[in-house]
Order: C-alpha cells, then sequence, then structure tokens
C-alpha cells in the first residue's frame, strides 16, 4: 500500500544521518567547545552538556539506524506492511528532520550573531594575499 515510504526512508534516513554527523563538522566544533553548564561557567551551556550531546547522539543515530533497518525490512517482507512500522517509520524520519533543523538554526544564528567580547576585530587574512 505504501512501498514508497519505505522505499524513501530507506534513502533518506543515512543521508540524514551524514548530515547530522560527518558533514557539517559537528563532531570537531563539538570537541573545540566548551559544555560546561553555565552555573559552572558564566559562559557555559544551559542544557547541552558533553554527556547531554552524547546520549542524544547515539539517541539519534541508533533511532535513524533502526529506521533504516526496519524500512529495510518492510521492503524484504519480512516485516508485514502496517500502520505500526509506518508509524515507526514516520516518527524515525520526523524526529531526524527535527533534529537536523535544530542544528541548523543554531548554526546559523551562532554564525551571525554578533562578535564575542574580546575578540579580535581585524578581519583574518588569506595567506595568498601575502607578499612572497
Amino acid at each position: 500500500m505504501f512501498p514508497d515510504l519505505y522505499a524513501t526512508a530507506a534513502q533518506v534516513l543515512p543521508v540524514l544521518l551524514l548530515a547530522l554527523i560527518w558533514e557539517s563538522r559537528f563532531l570537531d566544533r563539538l570537541r573545540e567547545q566548551n559544555r560546561r553548564l553555565r552555573r559552572d561557567d558564566p559562559a557555559g551551556v544551559l542544557f547541552w552538556t558533553r554527556p547531554r550531546v552524547r546520549a542524544y547522539s547515539l539517541f539519534i543515530v541508533a533511532t535513524i539506524m533502526a529506521g533504516t533497518g526496519l524500512a529495510v525490512l518492510v521492503l524484504a517482507e519480512a516485516v508485514p506492511d502496517g500502520p505500526v512500522p509506518r508509524a515507526v517509520l514516520t516518527v524515525c524520519v520526523l524526529l531526524a528532520l527535527a533534529t537536523l533543523f535544530t542544528r541548523v538554526v543554531v548554526d546559523v544564528v551562532s554564525a551571525t550573531g554578533p562578535e564575542p567580547v574580546g575578540r579580535d576585530a581585524t578581519p583574518p587574512t588569506d595567506p595568498r594575499d601575502e607578499p612572497r
């Protein structure tokens, strides 16, 4: 009845996983960031400490992989199509999209926000512009 849902999800979910974890240099930026709570550090975060980011990221990865596996199993007719597999797969896709949307919004706001106090106001120079 809904074979396109499963085929599309089996293709889209791995792409969303790549976009969330690797393509945006998320892990590199996370390693460089101070993720202490504001009560411990005035420049810290309100909620998303490293352990919480780790737990949520692993939860999202597991959810996306489970959704992909479910879609493949339904396509292989190992799991029958029905309202429960469709609902589970829909929740997996919506959760992945909501997480990606949130990350994009946070990254755009962070990149376009005001300069932090104390940061050097001179623009970075391109090494190719240096005289030889």
